[in-house]
């Protein structure tokens, strides 16, 4: 009976905490308002790094050590990876959204997020955060990739709470690229199933994508610099200028388009469409400089980091080979 009246206290004061931070909320406004938190970033995030994790599985020998991977169950775990990537980004987009300053910018540049919208407040917010993070800790337990999670929650702590994001974009770029780094990782590990070594060559892959990340992702500084403002924050397009953070990112696209594909050493054919995309992202961040235009250059970039993602498939596909021979 003491047995069941602890579970029951602590059944209870979950249950209060809960309340205490949705305050009555219906479960659809409480869905409603948990995915808005990510909303905008689930196309531009979450899928392009489930794209890294997933043609990183399927490519086999070359980045892992199954050296014969098979299509169907590789592309069954697209939920889970998914579901990983989502659950880190919420944590972060929690930690990143609530603050006072975060909900002015966000007023400029994202009005339907729920702290601006009004929907949730800045001190429930906190509270859900604190909630998520064991949370979201325990499933990346079960998942197989907590290492990378534990690491996230540090750099998420340097970038939001220390500043990191804000005190200049040298460490902001710096500190995204080794964040996208573990969530590279760590779609692998889940794509995989966890429980692998990682080769040499898979942490060149890694390393390497970081850095196509930590010198070109400030493209989307530009297209949110009024609310940047707002916030104080040092970013290239603001603290250089619009003209020289354009080219800062053009030059860096338009290089990667070409050192990638090299990487693997593919030929022209496996070029075409890198670069394709890449010229295209490089010419309309330096011809068209509108905002809207910013936008869908922003959007272009993200397909562009999911097409360079793809990369190690161009060089082995065999894992569509043999599929269509077994149903040959």
């Amino acid at each position: 009976m003491q047995v069941k009246n602890i579970g029951m206290t602590r059944g209870d004061a979950l249950s209060s905490y809960s309340a205490a931070i949705f305050n009555g909320m219906t479960w659809a406004s409480i869905a409603k308002t948990i995915w808005l938190f990510t909303a905008d970033d689930f196309t531009t995030f979450v899928v392009p790094e489930t794209a890294f994790g997933i043609c990183a599985a399927l490519s086999g020998p070359l980045l892992t050590k199954n050296g014969s991977p098979e299509l169907l169950p590789v592309l069954k775990r697209i939920p889970t990876v998914m579901l990983w990537n989502w659950l880190n980004l919420f944590v972060f987009n929690l930690a990143n959204q609530r603050f006072p300053e975060s909900v002015e910018e966000d007023k400029i540049n994202r009005p339907w997020r729920p702290l601006p919208a009004g929907r949730i407040s800045t001190t429930q917010t906190r509270r859900l955060l604190l909630l998520a993070i064991p949370v979201v800790l325990g499933l990346s337990v079960y998942l197989g990739a907590w290492e990378e999670t534990a690491l996230l929650y540090t750099l998420n702590w340097t970038y939001n709470d220390l500043g990191g994001g804000d005190d200049g974009f040298v460490l902001r770029n710096v500190l995204l690229a080794i964040a996208f780094s573990q969530y590279n990782k760590g779609s692998l590990r889940v794509a995989t199933r966890a429980g692998f070594e990682i080769l040499p060559r898979t942490w060149w892959w890694i390393i390497t994508t970081s850095a196509v990340i930590g010198t070109t992702m400030h493209i989307q500084d530009i297209k949110d610099m009024e609310g940047d403002c707002a916030k104080n924050r040092r970013t290239v397009p603001i603290v250089l200028g619009d003209g020289p953070a354009r080219w800062s990112v053009a030059v860096p696209v338009a290089m990667w388009s070409v050192v990638c594909p090299a990487f693997w050493g593919l030929g022209v054919l496996g070029c075409v469409l890198p670069v394709g995309v890449g010229a295209a992202i490089a010419y309309r961040t330096l011809m068209l400089r509108e905002v809207a235009a910013d936008r869908t250059t922003w959007k272009m970039w993200t397909a562009w980091t999911g097409v360079i993602w793809m990369l190690p498939l161009f060089k082995d596909y065999g894992v569509f080979v043999r599929f269509w021979s077994t149903m040959a």
